[in-house]
C-alpha cells in the first residue's frame, strides 16, 4: 500500500490562530451608491481604490493585532455581524485583504506560492505580447507642479468658464452647421500623406492639453495627482494622467467634472480653431485649425467619450450609473446569464433590478467584442506597414484568447464545484461548444448576401455642356422637368460674339454696296467684290451659328436631372463646362464589387439583386444586365503582376470617400487600392405590380424621390453558400494580399 498523503488543512484552520492588524495609512471614504453604501479603500503606495461593502468594511475595522483572527471571528458573531456558517468566507476575505497589500500574514505555502509565481509570469507575458499596442510609460510626479500652477488654471472651472464655454460651443456649432459644406471638404485631403506629419504633432498637443484639463480639474476639487506620462497606442504618443484619486470625492457631480474636464477643455480649443478656420485666409493656419477641429471630434466621439473603452466616457457612465468598478460587474452578469441558460446552473438571482441587470448584460457583450475587435484593427493598422508584426499580434492574440477560453471553460466545466449538480449537461454545452460549434462552422454551408456600393442612373444620359464661352443670362431648365429635343435649357450671353457679328455684317453690306456700284461701268471689279461678298455671307453666318450657340438646347428628349442653378446668373461659363443631365429610360443602378465580392457573388447576366437608397426606405428590385471592369489593375514596367494602381470613372467619384462614398481613393491620384469591377442593374419598372391603384399612386412619388439621378445606396447580391470557415479565409487571404500589395 501506498504511504496516506497528509491532508493540508483548510484555509480557517491555518488562519484561525494569527494576529494581523490593518495599514495605518490606508484613505478610506464612505459613499452611497444606487441608495447603498459603500467604502472605497485607497491605497497610496499603489495608487489603486478598492470597493467595499458594509459588510465586508465592518470585518476589516474589525481587524486588531491585539486579538487573533479566530478570537474576531467569535466576537463578529457574537455580535450577530456574521454567522458560524460564514466562518470560511471570513477567512477568504481576510486572505483577499493579505493579497491587496492590506494586512501581512505569517504564511508559508509552497503550492500557494508558486500558483501566484506562475500567474504573475503568464500576466507579464500577455503585457509583453499586447505591449507593442498598448504601452504605458510613467514620466513624473506633476502633482507638486500642479498645486504651484493651480491658480493660473483656477478660473477656467468657475461658473463663469463654463457659461462662456457653453456660448462658445452653441456659437461654434451654428458656423458648423452654416458652413457645413466648406467644412467638408477639406477632409478629402485631411489624411494626405503630406498631412500625417502636422495630424499626428496636433493630436500629441492635443492629448497633453486634455491630461492636464484632468490634472488641473484634480487639483481644483483638491485629489492628489501622483503620476504622469506617456501612453503608446499602436505607436502613437498619448498623454495619460493618473486620476484614480477622484474616487475618494464624495460628490458624484465633482467625479463626473473630472471626468469630463478633458474633454471640456478639447472642445474649447475645437470650438476656437473652427473660429479660426472660418475667418482666417492663411492656407497654413486654416490646415492647422482644419487638423484641431478634426481630431478634437473624432477622437472625442470614437475613444474619449466612448464608455466601451476604459476612457472618460467608462468612468462617467459608471458614475452616472452608480456602478463601481463598471466593467467587471457588467462581466459577472454575463458570466451568471451563461451558467444559469446554458448550463443551467442554480445561481442566486443577483441583488439588482432586472433593468439594471439587462443594462449590464448588453454592456459586458458590446465590451468584450468592442475590445477585439479595436485589437484586431490596431493589429491590422500595424500589419499595413509591418506585416509581420502585425500578423504576430493578431495570431497571438486570438491564440490567446482561445487557449485561456478554453482552458477556463474546461476546468470550469469538467470540475468546477458550481457545475457538479449539471455535470452531464455541463460536459455536453462544453463538447457542443468547443467541438460542435467549430465542426458546423467548417463543414455546414451558410448563404451568404453580398452588399456593394451603388449610384443610381438611367439607360441614356446625356452631358449637355457650353459649345461657347459667355455670361450665363437665364436659366429655363427645371431641375425634374420632360423635355423635348430643341427644347431651351439655357442663354447664354457674349458681347464679343455679337460685336463680331456686328462687325462682320458692316463689312458685308460694304461689300455689298461696292460690287452693285461697279456692276454697270466695272464687271472685273463687281466679280471680285462679289467674291468678298461671298466670303462675308459665310463669316456672318459663321458668326450667327455662334450666336446661336449661345442658345444652349435639348439635343435629345428625356428628363432633366441635372442643370445650372438660377443663382449662377452672371457668371461666366467656361468652354466644356456642363450645363445639364438630360436622361431617358429605365432607371440603372452601377455598383462596383471587388474581386473578393465577384468570387463570393459570381454575379451574371440576368441574376437578381436589390438596391435600397443610402436614406432609407424599401428595397428596389432589379436584374443585372452588364459585368465589366471598372478599375483594373495596371502592369507596371518590368512587372509580372498587375500593380495595385487602378482608377475608378469620374463619373462614379461619389461611390469614394472623395465625394462622401466608403471606396478609399489616392486624394493626389485619385488612384483605388485594389480591382473593381462594375455592374449595371436595371431596375424593375414593375415593382409595383399586383398593388391596388391607389397603392399604386401613392408608392409613384416616393420611388422618383428614392430613385433621383445620382442617389447612392447598397445593392444586395445573393452569394454562394459556403461554411463559415471557408468565407472567414477568404476575407483574411483577400486582406493579406491587399497588405502585401502596399
Amino acid at each position: 500500500m501506498s504511504e496516506a498523503v497528509p491532508q493540508q488543512p483548510d484555509l480557517a484552520a491555518r488562519l484561525r490562530h494569527v494576529r494581523v492588524g490593518v495599514r495605518a495609512d490606508l484613505d478610506t471614504t464612505r459613499h452611497v451608491f444606487r441608495g447603498r453604501p459603500s467604502y472605497i479603500l485607497r491605497d497610496p503606495l499603489t495608487f489603486q481604490s478598492h470597493r467595499l461593502d458594509p459588510a465586508d468594511y465592518e470585518i476589516l475595522v474589525s481587524l486588531d493585532a491585539s486579538r487573533s483572527l479566530g478570537e474576531i471571528f467569535a466576537d463578529l458573531v457574537q455580535r450577530g455581524k456574521l454567522t458560524r456558517a460564514e466562518e470560511q468566507r471570513y477567512f477568504e476575505f481576510v486572505f483577499l485583504l493579505h493579497r491587496l497589500g492590506f494586512l501581512r500574514l505569517p504564511l508559508s505555502d509552497d503550492k500557494l506560492l508558486y500558483r501566484r509565481y506562475r500567474a504573475r509570469q503568464q500576466a507579464r507575458r500577455r503585457a509583453k505580447l499586447l505591449s507593442l499596442l498598448f504601452l504605458q510609460i510613467p514620466l513624473w510626479n506633476p502633482d507638486a507642479f500642479l498645486e504651484r500652477t493651480i491658480r493660473y488654471a483656477r478660473p477656467l472651472y468657475s461658473r463663469t468658464a463654463f457659461g462662456l464655454w457653453a456660448v462658445m460651443t452653441v456659437a461654434a456649432v451654428l458656423v458648423a452647421a452654416g458652413r457645413w459644406h466648406d467644412l467638408q471638404q477639406p477632409l478629402n485631403g485631411l489624411l494626405a500623406a503630406r498631412n500625417l506629419p502636422l495630424i499626428w504633432l496636433t493630436l500629441i498637443v492635443l492629448k497633453v492639453l486634455h491630461e492636464f484639463g484632468h490634472a488641473y480639474a484634480c487639483k481644483y476639487f483638491g485629489v492628489h495627482v501622483p503620476e504622469m506620462g506617456v501612453y503608446l497606442i499602436a505607436f502613437t504618443p498619448c498623454a495619460y494622467v493618473d486620476a484614480t484619486g477622484s474616487w475618494g470625492l464624495t460628490r458624484r457631480s465633482q467625479r463626473i467634472v473630472i471626468g469630463l474636464a478633458g474633454m471640456y477643455v478639447e472642445s474649447a480649443i475645437a470650438a476656437l480653431a473652427l473660429f479660426v478656420w472660418s475667418a482666417t485666409s492663411s492656407p497654413l493656419l486654416s490646415a492647422l485649425a482644419y487638423n484641431v477641429i478634426f481630431l478634437a471630434g473624432v477622437t472625442t466621439v470614437l475613444f474619449n467619450i466612448n464608455p466601451l473603452m476604459r476612457f472618460d466616457g467608462y468612468y462617467v457612465l459608471s458614475d452616472l450609473l452608480e456602478i463601481p468598478n463598471l466593467r467587471a460587474r457588467a462581466n459577472r452578469v454575463v458570466l451568471d446569464a451563461a451558467k444559469r441558460h446554458l448550463l443551467g446552473v442554480n445561481l442566486p438571482p443577483p441583488p439588482m433590478t432586472r433593468g439594471l441587470r439587462g443594462t449590464l448584460f448588453v454592456f459586458g457583450v458590446c465590451a468584450a467584442v468592442y475590445r477585439t475587435l479595436v485589437i484586431l484593427g490596431i493589429a491590422a493598422l500595424v500589419a499595413s506597414k509591418l506585416f509581420l508584426v502585425g500578423l504576430m499580434i493578431a495570431v497571438g492574440y486570438v491564440a490567446r484568447l482561445a487557449y485561456d477560453l478554453g482552458r477556463r471553460l474546461t476546468m470550469y466545466l469538467w470540475h468546477g464545484e458550481e457545475t457538479a449538480p449539471v455535470r452531464a449537461r455541463a460536459i455536453a454545452v462544453g463538447v457542443l461548444f468547443l467541438v460542435g460549434v467549430p465542426l458546423a462552422a467548417a463543414i455546414i454551408p451558410v448563404p451568404a448576401n453580398v452588399y456593394a456600393a451603388a449610384l443610381v442612373g438611367a439607360e441614356r444620359e446625356t452631358v449637355v455642356r457650353a459649345e461657347l464661352p459667355g455670361f450665363l443670362q437665364s436659366v429655363i431648365a427645371e431641375r425634374g422637368a420632360p423635355v423635348a429635343p430643341g427644347a431651351l435649357l439655357v442663354e447664354l450671353d457674349d458681347d464679343a460674339a455679337r460685336e463680331a457679328l456686328a462687325e462682320a455684317q458692316s463689312r458685308l453690306d460694304a461689300a455689298r454696296i461696292r460690287r452693285d456700284a461697279y456692276r454697270v461701268d466695272r464687271p472685273a471689279l463687281a466679280q471680285q467684290e462679289q467674291q468678298r461678298v461671298s466670303a462675308c455671307e459665310q463669316e456672318v453666318a459663321r458668326r450667327t451659328d455662334q450666336l446661336a450657340a449661345l442658345r444652349v438646347c435639348a439635343p435629345v428628349a428625356g428628363r432633366v436631372v441635372a442643370c445650372r442653378p438660377r443663382t449662377d446668373a452672371g457668371r461666366y461659363v467656361e468652354v466644356g463646362s456642363e450645363i445639364a443631365t438630360i436622361v431617358a429610360g429605365r432607371w440603372q443602378v452601377r455598383a462596383l464589387l471587388t474581386e473578393e465580392q465577384m468570387s463570393a457573388a459570381s454575379p451574371q447576366a440576368g441574376d437578381a439583386a436589390e438596391f435600397r437608397p443610402a436614406g432609407g426606405g424599401r428595397a428596389w428590385p432589379g436584374v443585372v444586365t452588364r459585368v465589366r471592369p471598372a478599375a483594373l489593375a495596371a502592369m507596371m514596367p518590368g512587372s509580372v503582376s498587375p500593380a495595385a494602381v487602378p482608377s475608378l470613372p469620374p463619373d462614379l467619384a461619389a461611390l469614394t470617400h472623395l465625394g462622401g462614398g466608403d471606396i478609399v481613393v489616392d486624394p493626389d491620384s485619385g488612384q483605388t487600392r485594389q480591382p473593381y469591377f462594375e455592374l449595371t442593374i436595371t431596375l424593375d419598372e414593375c415593382a409595383t405590380a399586383g398593388m391596388p391603384a391607389g397603392l399604386v399612386a401613392e408608392a409613384a412619388p416616393v420611388r422618383a424621390a428614392a430613385l433621383r439621378h445620382g442617389v447612392t445606396g447598397r445593392v444586395k447580391l445573393r452569394g454562394r453558400a459556403e461554411p463559415l470557415a471557408l468565407q472567414l479565409y477568404r476575407r483574411f487571404a483577400s486582406f493579406n494580399d491587399r497588405l502585401r500589395q502596399d
